[in-house]
């Protein structure tokens, strides 16, 4: 009967094992989606932020042109065009001042930047997994679960679009994942796998 406990107790260390590591491989995951999410949402502020610098300097560039053209005595409809395009480029002067996407971009790269330590230490401890007791692991795990609730304290919000793209990028591209072989072909030719002895 000792030895059925015993199994029992063994059994049941290996399953919550089990479960430990799948509970580390799912949090790896969400962090993961959450890195390339904010990566995704501060591309999208930036490509945004660089949009609008280039309709303002176009818009400027064309109303100026229209103002001439009413200077050297050329029609109404100039003066109307020109004064409709600088109307266009104050407002988005106006928008990206208040919008302030360059700084929006930067909050959403920062809270990326914050993520991709924890995500080293979260491969790290899946590696050493095997090696470590029950009680490092568990330590372990509260380190990183307390880490990632700060950053996730005090990142910016992302939206669904920033999201979707993030999924595209993590399934099809395989972003932050390599090829099998792609590691060792960027190592120097010394340390790759079929000169290590």
């Amino acid at each position: 009967m000792h030895s059925e406990v015993t199994g029992e107790f063994i059994l049941e260390k290996d399953e919550y094992r089990k479960r430990l590591w799948s509970q580390l491989v799912e949090t790896y995951s969400k962090v993961m989606y959450t890195y390339e999410t904010q990566q995704q949402a501060a591309n999208i502020k930036t490509n945004w932020h660089n949009g609008i610098s280039i309709a303002q300097i176009v818009l400027t560039a064309v109303s100026s042109a229209g103002l001439i053209g009413v200077a050297i005595g050329q029609s109404y409809v100039a003066a109307l065009v020109s004064s409709i395009l600088a109307a266009l480029s104050l407002g988005l002067n106006l928008y990206s001042k208040g919008a302030a996407l360059s700084e929006a971009a930067a909050r959403h790269r920062a809270a990326a930047d914050g993520l991709w330590p924890i995500l080293q230490d979260y491969i790290s401890l899946l590696t050493d997994f095997e090696n470590m007791d029950l009680e490092e692991i568990q330590a372990a795990r509260r380190a990183l679960q307390s880490r990632t609730e700060k950053q996730y304290l005090n990142a910016p919000r992302t939206n669904k679009h920033a999201y979707e793209l993030a999924r595209k990028t993590l399934k099809n591209e395989e972003g932050q994942s390599f090829e099998k072989g792609e590691c060792d072909r960027l190592l120097p030719v010394e340390l790759r796998n079929d000169n290590v002895q």
